[in-house]
């Protein structure tokens, strides 16, 4: 009588083990990386958002003759109507106007990013007008420096 060995077909336990482990490695080395390119992708969107927001005030310093006054951050300053209801990243909006100097007044729009915390220094001008700056994971973007 002769015996038949049927041929099993599949992977081993062991093969499987090692494609597992490779793509844990991959993944492992693609991640922080992911997660700088969805960090940027979002500060774009908030870029966009502070100069839509900029424009704004501009236009509101141009029919009132005087900026809008300083409110709490996530608050929508009297006459912007496109200050953002949700922010990414769980951050803020905050529009700051305060004195520097003895007869100079800044204003700035601010985002503070995940830990909704001021990282940046106040009560001075922290970026020229037009311009952006990043602290820890804050933004602003100096809007007006004028005598007042």
């Amino acid at each position: 009588m002769k015996l038949r060995f049927a041929r099993q077909s599949g992977y081993t336990f062991i093969e499987l083990m090692v494609v597992m482990i490779i793509v844990g490695i991959i993944g492992t080395l693609a991640y922080p990386a992911y997660t700088s390119m969805a960090r940027k992708a979002y500060y774009a969107e908030v870029k966009k958002t502070m100069g839509v927001i900029a424009e704004e005030t501009h236009l509101y310093f141009v029919d009132q003759s005087q900026y809008p006054p300083e409110v709490a951050a996530g608050v929508q300053p009297k006459g912007i109507l496109n200050w953002p209801a949700d922010a990414p990243l769980d951050g803020v909006y905050d529009y700051d106007q305060w004195n520097v100097g003895s007869s100079q007044c800044y204003i700035q729009i601010a985002f503070q990013g995940d830990n909704q915390q001021v990282d940046y220094p106040v009560n001075q001008v922290n970026v020229p007008p037009q311009n952006f700056a990043e602290f820890d994971d804050d933004l602003v973007l100096g809007i007006a420096l004028y005598d007042c």
